[in-house]
């Protein structure tokens, strides 16, 4: 239940992308609970046909295919969150709606519904807060203003100034309004998100920014001059050379030699400093206590919920593994896979056996596939003219006879990376060696189509002794 009521200015429509489902609400509580509806029975018939207690379970939002495999209280969060992120998409639309003149987001619909990993429950750290942490976003921020509404303000005193109560916080804002934008700093709140790309900003002004910019650029979308990375906004594209292409770790430890890149891992850490330990089990009978939360829950699994089903399946040997961590650091050492620059991990799909196998297809904008086809195509015109087939038909080959710019006109997606190894495959005329790459588009194809080109890619790839990824 929410603790407070907001109203809204418009009246919203927030439509469940659950499966099939297309019923659309006005109110997010009861936006929430329908949702709520369909997670509970999700659950309820995976537990009837899975004798195991198996705990990896499947997001059925539109266009997510988030897997969890912490248990149902994950799975929940992120749930909760795509009716948050939801309620901030149609906000951007009415915002949007009100500045035609400004346009619309032309980056990409393949990454509306993709959020946030929501590792832990949402803890409000307001000095002298009982709250218990909330699973819901939206609860979870609306009792966060609440702090900053039941602080008193002498009347006509609209810029009085007002000391934040957030823990091991000093700041000092002039008025309401001011407070409540500061809170967003500790909470991550953001107050609108782009209907198009999905992405989340914390005022309209950066949403009409991420907008503008697209206009004013030729190509829609934020580069990674270091990798092959692509954002959906400036902001994005910073964060991201900050933690993968940056060794700066400006926030230390006042206890010991640690360090880190943001406020939030620091305050995070300094609790394993504390003196009394601040997580205790629930279980019955079980005296366990913890630091951490993280710890806990391994504590948890291992002690009080048995052992693990292993479901992560390697695809090239048939490896098991109980964990996706295991089964990319197996498909790294064993079989030397490596996943194209800037992305920091390998996805996994499942399949109709039950197992989670590498996810061979990685989605991307079409900006730069085209980018990298035409620069592949000009270093193969260069190294070799006499060559009998060019980069064109391999596409050609691939999509069943598709011409290569009806490919790029629908291409919503794709890359597979051969694997450079210390003998590489390719021989230049100069003497020089070097890896090639093999591009497979699939836009607007079935599952079952892309399964047919990626069988079609992978006997192709043998022939040629390439490895794929």
């Amino acid at each position: 239940m929410p603790p407070n009521k907001r109203i809204q200015k418009k009246t919203l429509k927030l439509e469940c992308e659950w499966a099939s489902c297309q019923d659309s609400f006005s109110l997010m509580e009861n936006f929430c609970n329908h949702a709520e509806g369909h997670l509970n029975a999700l659950i309820s018939a995976e537990d009837d046909d899975d004798e195991d207690g198996d705990e990896d379970r499947t997001c059925l939002w539109r266009d997510c295919g988030f897997c969890s495999v912490d248990g149902p209280e994950e799975l929940r969060r992120h749930l909760f969150y795509h009716c948050y992120h939801t309620k901030l998409k149609q906000l951007g639309q009415q915002v949007l709606n009100g500045q035609p003149e400004i346009g619309s987001c032309s980056i990409g619909y393949q990454n509306r519904n993709i959020i946030p990993e929501i590792p832990d429950n949402f803890i409000c750290l307001w000095e002298e807060c009982e709250q218990p942490p909330y699973e819901n976003p939206e609860w979870f921020y609306r009792h966060v203003e609440m702090h900053s509404l039941c602080i008193d303000i002498p009347p006509g005193e609209c810029e009085y100034p007002l000391c934040c109560g957030w823990k091991d916080c000093e700041a000092t804002v002039k008025g309401r309004p001011k407070l409540r934008e500061h809170l967003r700093s500790h909470t991550q709140e953001k107050v609108v998100a782009c209907p198009g790309c999905g992405g989340m900003y914390a005022s309209n002004t950066k949403l009409f920014d991420h907008i503008i910019r697209q206009s004013a650029m030729e190509v829609s979308h934020y580069k990674c001059p270091l990798c092959d990375m692509t954002c959906p906004s400036p902001s994005a594209l910073r964060n991201h050379i900050k933690f993968r292409h940056s060794n700066e770790k400006p926030y230390s430890c006042d206890y010991c030699e640690y360090s880190c890149k943001n406020l939030i891992d620091l305050r995070k850490h300094l609790d394993t400093h504390s003196s009394e330990p601040a997580f205790h089990c629930d279980v019955p009978g079980c005296g366990f206590t913890s630091r951490t939360l993280g710890t806990i829950k391994i504590h948890h699994r291992r002690e009080h919920e048995g052992s693990f089903v292993a479901r992560y399946k390697c695809h090239v040997c048939g490896q098991c593994f109980t964990r996706g961590n295991n089964l990319t650091v197996h498909l790294h050492k064993k079989h030397q896979f490596k996943w194209p620059s800037g992305h920091p991990r390998f996805r996994y799909k499942e399949h109709e056996d039950g197992f989670l196998r590498l996810q061979l297809i990685r989605y991307e904008s079409v900006e730069l596939t085209e980018q990298l086809m035409r620069e592949r195509q000009n270093r193969q015109v260069e190294e070799d003219d006499d060559t009998s087939q060019t980069e064109g038909q391999e596409l050609e080959e691939a999509s069943s006879g598709a011409a290569p710019s009806e490919i790029q006109a629908e291409l919503r997606g794709v890359l597979l990376e051969e694997q450079r190894t210390e003998e590489p495959t390719v021989s230049t005329e100069e003497g020089g060696q070097e890896g090639g790459m093999l591009y497979i588009f699939t836009g607007g194809l079935s599952p079952a189509g892309e399964d047919s080109v990626m069988q079609q890619a992978q006997d192709s790839a043998q022939q040629k002794g390439m490895h794929m990824v």
